[in-house]
């Protein structure tokens, strides 16, 4: 199946583009598709991100709705977003 994935701020400026088709095996989950973004980014670069998901500084939307669980399924076509989360004052 593939997948979209949109990286944007802190994510893009890590994976060194602002968006990517990515291809995973039928039933893949988020999991299974950062580690797939190593053939993207060195590994080092992906375990950055990994533990800006789990701190909660990246968050994640799969077809515009917010996930934070990383063994959750994706199907065919989904849109992942990939996001710091925001600031202002």
């Amino acid at each position: 199946m593939k997948v979209l994935i949109e990286f944007i701020g802190y994510a893009a400026r890590k994976i060194g583009r602002e968006w990517l088709w990515a291809e995973l095996a039928e039933g893949g989950t988020l999991r299974d598709l950062i580690s797939s973004l190593a053939s993207t980014a060195n590994a080092s670069t992906v375990e950055e991100l990994k533990v800006a998901i789990t701190r909660g500084e990246l968050l994640i939307a799969v077809n515009g709705r917010m996930v934070s669980d990383l063994d959750s399924r994706l199907n065919d076509g989904d849109k992942i977003l990939l996001f710091p989360i925001a600031a202002g004052g």
